[in-house]
Protein backbone atom coordinates (compact mmCIF):
# COMPACT_ATOMS: atom_id res chain seq x y z
CA UNK A 1 0.00 0.00 0.00
CA UNK A 2 2.81 2.14 1.21
CA UNK A 3 4.57 1.63 -2.33
CA UNK A 4 1.43 2.21 -4.00
CA UNK A 5 0.77 5.70 -2.49
CA UNK A 6 4.36 6.75 -3.44
CA UNK A 7 3.79 6.07 -6.75
CA UNK A 8 0.38 7.92 -7.10
CA UNK A 9 2.44 10.66 -5.75
CA UNK A 10 4.94 10.24 -7.91
CA UNK A 11 2.22 10.26 -11.09
CA UNK A 12 0.67 13.26 -10.03
CA UNK A 13 3.91 15.73 -9.87
CA UNK A 14 4.36 15.62 -13.63
CA UNK A 15 1.04 16.26 -14.40
CA UNK A 16 0.63 19.41 -11.98
CA UNK A 17 3.92 20.67 -13.87
CA UNK A 18 2.58 19.91 -17.60
CA UNK A 19 -0.45 22.24 -16.33
CA UNK A 20 1.84 24.76 -15.19
CA UNK A 21 4.04 24.61 -18.56
CA UNK A 22 1.10 24.84 -20.42
CA UNK A 23 -0.29 27.76 -18.96
CA UNK A 24 3.41 29.56 -18.86
CA UNK A 25 3.38 28.68 -22.88
CA UNK A 26 -0.19 30.11 -23.45
CA UNK A 27 1.12 33.27 -21.52
CA UNK A 28 3.98 33.71 -22.99
CA UNK A 29 2.09 33.61 -26.97
CA UNK A 30 -0.24 35.93 -25.82
CA UNK A 31 2.13 38.46 -24.82
CA UNK A 32 3.63 37.66 -28.29
CA UNK A 33 0.52 38.70 -29.75
CA UNK A 34 0.39 41.93 -27.99
CA UNK A 35 4.21 42.88 -28.86
CA UNK A 36 3.15 41.66 -32.56
CA UNK A 37 -0.18 44.49 -32.00
CA UNK A 38 2.03 46.98 -30.79
CA UNK A 39 4.33 46.82 -33.40
CA UNK A 40 1.56 47.08 -36.22
CA UNK A 41 0.38 50.23 -34.47
CA UNK A 42 3.17 51.60 -34.24
CA UNK A 43 4.26 50.99 -38.08
CA UNK A 44 0.86 52.18 -38.48
CA UNK A 45 1.45 55.39 -36.76
CA UNK A 46 5.08 56.27 -37.94
CA UNK A 47 3.52 55.56 -41.87
CA UNK A 48 0.54 58.06 -41.11
CA UNK A 49 3.06 60.55 -39.58
CA UNK A 50 5.01 60.01 -42.42
CA UNK A 51 2.06 60.39 -44.88
CA UNK A 52 1.26 63.68 -43.28
CA UNK A 53 5.30 65.26 -43.79
CA UNK A 54 4.27 64.31 -47.32
CA UNK A 55 1.11 66.08 -47.77
CA UNK A 56 2.83 69.17 -45.77
CA UNK A 57 5.95 69.03 -48.54
CA UNK A 58 3.53 68.80 -51.28
CA UNK A 59 1.23 71.77 -50.13
CA UNK A 60 4.05 73.62 -49.88
CA UNK A 61 5.65 72.92 -52.88
CA UNK A 62 2.65 73.97 -54.94
CA UNK A 63 2.84 77.59 -53.48
CA UNK A 64 6.44 77.96 -54.45
CA UNK A 65 7.16 79.83 -57.41
CA UNK A 66 10.73 79.01 -57.68
CA UNK A 67 10.85 75.64 -60.08
CA UNK A 68 14.03 74.83 -58.62
CA UNK A 69 12.99 74.94 -54.94
CA UNK A 70 9.33 73.66 -56.18
CA UNK A 71 11.30 70.74 -57.80
CA UNK A 72 13.25 69.98 -54.39
CA UNK A 73 10.31 69.49 -52.23
CA UNK A 74 8.40 67.35 -54.35
CA UNK A 75 11.35 65.38 -54.56
CA UNK A 76 11.96 65.21 -51.14
CA UNK A 77 8.06 64.58 -50.80
CA UNK A 78 8.25 61.33 -52.89
CA UNK A 79 11.42 60.01 -51.19
CA UNK A 80 9.78 59.72 -47.92
CA UNK A 81 6.35 58.29 -49.29
CA UNK A 82 8.83 55.63 -50.87
CA UNK A 83 10.29 55.60 -46.75
CA UNK A 84 6.53 55.12 -45.56
CA UNK A 85 5.72 52.58 -48.20
CA UNK A 86 8.61 50.73 -47.57
CA UNK A 87 8.06 50.60 -43.51
CA UNK A 88 4.15 49.59 -43.86
CA UNK A 89 5.66 46.78 -45.98
CA UNK A 90 7.62 45.18 -43.26
CA UNK A 91 5.29 44.83 -41.35
CA UNK A 92 3.19 41.99 -43.66
CA UNK A 93 4.13 38.61 -43.46
CA UNK A 94 1.82 37.15 -45.59
CA UNK A 95 4.48 37.56 -48.44
CA UNK A 96 8.11 39.22 -48.94
CA UNK A 97 7.91 42.52 -47.42
CA UNK A 98 10.61 43.24 -50.18
CA UNK A 99 8.21 42.48 -53.17
CA UNK A 100 5.01 43.82 -51.55
CA UNK A 101 6.71 47.49 -51.25
CA UNK A 102 8.95 47.32 -54.36
CA UNK A 103 5.47 46.73 -56.00
CA UNK A 104 4.19 49.64 -54.44
CA UNK A 105 6.99 51.62 -55.21
CA UNK A 106 6.72 50.95 -59.34
CA UNK A 107 2.62 51.64 -58.62
CA UNK A 108 4.12 55.23 -57.42
CA UNK A 109 6.81 55.22 -60.32
CA UNK A 110 3.93 54.79 -63.00
CA UNK A 111 1.62 57.55 -61.76
CA UNK A 112 4.41 59.71 -62.81
CA UNK A 113 5.77 57.82 -65.44
CA UNK A 114 2.43 57.53 -67.49
CA UNK A 115 2.88 61.40 -68.15
CA UNK A 116 5.90 61.14 -70.29
CA UNK A 117 4.25 57.49 -71.68
CA UNK A 118 7.15 55.53 -70.18
CA UNK A 119 6.31 51.94 -68.41
CA UNK A 120 7.50 50.97 -65.28
CA UNK A 121 7.64 46.92 -65.31
CA UNK A 122 8.95 44.81 -62.38
CA UNK A 123 10.64 41.18 -62.12
CA UNK A 124 10.88 39.30 -58.73
CA UNK A 125 12.35 35.77 -58.87
CA UNK A 126 12.20 32.97 -56.62
CA UNK A 127 14.02 33.30 -53.05
CA UNK A 128 13.96 37.31 -52.71
CA UNK A 129 11.59 36.64 -49.99
CA UNK A 130 14.53 35.96 -47.49
CA UNK A 131 15.82 39.55 -48.02
CA UNK A 132 16.13 40.87 -44.33
CA UNK A 133 13.62 43.38 -42.98
CA UNK A 134 16.21 46.27 -42.48
CA UNK A 135 17.27 46.05 -46.00
CA UNK A 136 13.92 46.65 -47.36
CA UNK A 137 14.06 50.57 -47.15
CA UNK A 138 17.27 51.26 -48.72
CA UNK A 139 16.59 49.22 -51.35
CA UNK A 140 13.04 50.72 -52.30
CA UNK A 141 15.03 54.54 -52.39
CA UNK A 142 18.07 53.41 -54.16
CA UNK A 143 15.09 51.83 -56.62
CA UNK A 144 13.15 54.75 -56.74
CA UNK A 145 16.71 57.27 -57.23
CA UNK A 146 17.16 55.22 -60.38
CA UNK A 147 13.79 54.61 -61.79
CA UNK A 148 13.22 58.54 -61.31
CA UNK A 149 16.47 59.69 -62.80
CA UNK A 150 15.63 57.35 -65.86
CA UNK A 151 12.44 58.85 -66.00
CA UNK A 152 13.53 62.18 -66.21
CA UNK A 153 16.49 62.09 -68.54
CA UNK A 154 16.82 58.44 -70.82
CA UNK A 155 13.64 59.23 -73.08
CA UNK A 156 13.78 62.87 -74.21
CA UNK A 157 9.82 62.86 -74.75
CA UNK A 158 9.87 59.87 -76.82
CA UNK A 159 8.55 57.17 -74.36
CA UNK A 160 9.91 53.97 -73.28
CA UNK A 161 10.10 51.12 -70.40
CA UNK A 162 11.87 50.66 -67.50
CA UNK A 163 12.41 47.51 -66.51
CA UNK A 164 13.26 46.32 -62.43
CA UNK A 165 14.70 43.13 -61.58
CA UNK A 166 14.79 41.15 -58.51
CA UNK A 167 16.53 37.97 -58.49
CA UNK A 168 19.05 36.10 -56.21
CA UNK A 169 22.60 35.55 -56.91
CA UNK A 170 24.34 32.44 -54.35
CA UNK A 171 23.52 34.17 -51.17
CA UNK A 172 23.55 38.13 -52.28
CA UNK A 173 19.79 39.40 -53.69
CA UNK A 174 20.54 41.28 -56.96
CA UNK A 175 18.21 44.76 -58.34
CA UNK A 176 18.55 45.79 -62.08
CA UNK A 177 17.25 48.54 -63.31
CA UNK A 178 17.66 49.52 -66.87
CA UNK A 179 15.75 50.77 -69.93
CA UNK A 180 15.50 50.93 -73.33
CA UNK A 181 16.41 55.09 -73.69
CA UNK A 182 19.55 56.62 -74.16
CA UNK A 183 22.75 54.99 -72.92
CA UNK A 184 24.00 56.29 -69.53
CA UNK A 185 26.92 59.06 -70.02
CA UNK A 186 29.00 59.42 -67.29
CA UNK A 187 29.84 63.05 -67.75
CA UNK A 188 30.55 63.83 -63.92
CA UNK A 189 33.40 62.60 -61.42
CA UNK A 190 33.35 59.08 -60.65
CA UNK A 191 32.81 59.69 -57.10
CA UNK A 192 29.52 61.32 -57.29
CA UNK A 193 27.09 61.64 -60.07
CA UNK A 194 24.60 64.26 -58.71
CA UNK A 195 21.92 64.23 -55.63
CA UNK A 196 20.42 61.20 -56.82
CA UNK A 197 23.33 58.28 -57.83
CA UNK A 198 25.26 59.76 -54.76
CA UNK A 199 22.57 58.86 -52.52
CA UNK A 200 22.29 55.66 -54.21
CA UNK A 201 25.50 55.12 -53.24
CA UNK A 202 25.00 55.49 -49.63
CA UNK A 203 21.73 53.16 -49.40
CA UNK A 204 23.92 50.54 -50.77
CA UNK A 205 26.54 51.18 -48.62
CA UNK A 206 24.43 51.36 -46.04
CA UNK A 207 23.33 47.63 -47.02
CA UNK A 208 26.85 46.54 -46.81
CA UNK A 209 26.07 45.62 -50.62
CA UNK A 210 27.70 47.16 -53.70
CA UNK A 211 26.24 49.73 -56.76
CA UNK A 212 27.51 48.95 -60.08
CA UNK A 213 26.99 52.00 -62.24
CA UNK A 214 26.99 50.86 -66.00
CA UNK A 215 30.18 52.12 -68.01
CA UNK A 216 29.49 54.90 -70.18
CA UNK A 217 27.31 54.05 -73.01
CA UNK A 218 25.41 51.35 -71.26
CA UNK A 219 22.07 51.82 -69.21
CA UNK A 220 21.97 48.93 -66.59
CA UNK A 221 22.62 49.50 -62.96
CA UNK A 222 23.00 46.80 -60.20
CA UNK A 223 22.62 46.77 -56.63
CA UNK A 224 24.23 43.27 -54.61
CA UNK A 225 23.58 43.02 -51.05
CA UNK A 226 24.12 40.12 -49.17
CA UNK A 227 20.41 38.67 -48.19
CA UNK A 228 21.18 38.60 -44.73
CA UNK A 229 22.56 41.09 -43.91
CA UNK A 230 20.88 44.16 -41.64
CA UNK A 231 21.59 47.63 -42.89
CA UNK A 232 23.80 49.64 -40.24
Amino acid sequence: MLMHGTANEGIGRPQSSTRSDGRAGTEAQEACKRLELLLRETVHRCTNDLQLVVSLLSLQATRLKDREGRAALEDAAERIAILARARAATSEEEQSALATALRQVCEALQAHAELRSVLISLEIGDGCDEVASPLVTPICLAVNELATNAIKHAFEAKGGKITVVVRRRDDDVVVQVDDDGLPFLDAAPSDGHGLGLGLVRRLVSSCGGKFHQPPSGSKTFEIVVPSGQSAS
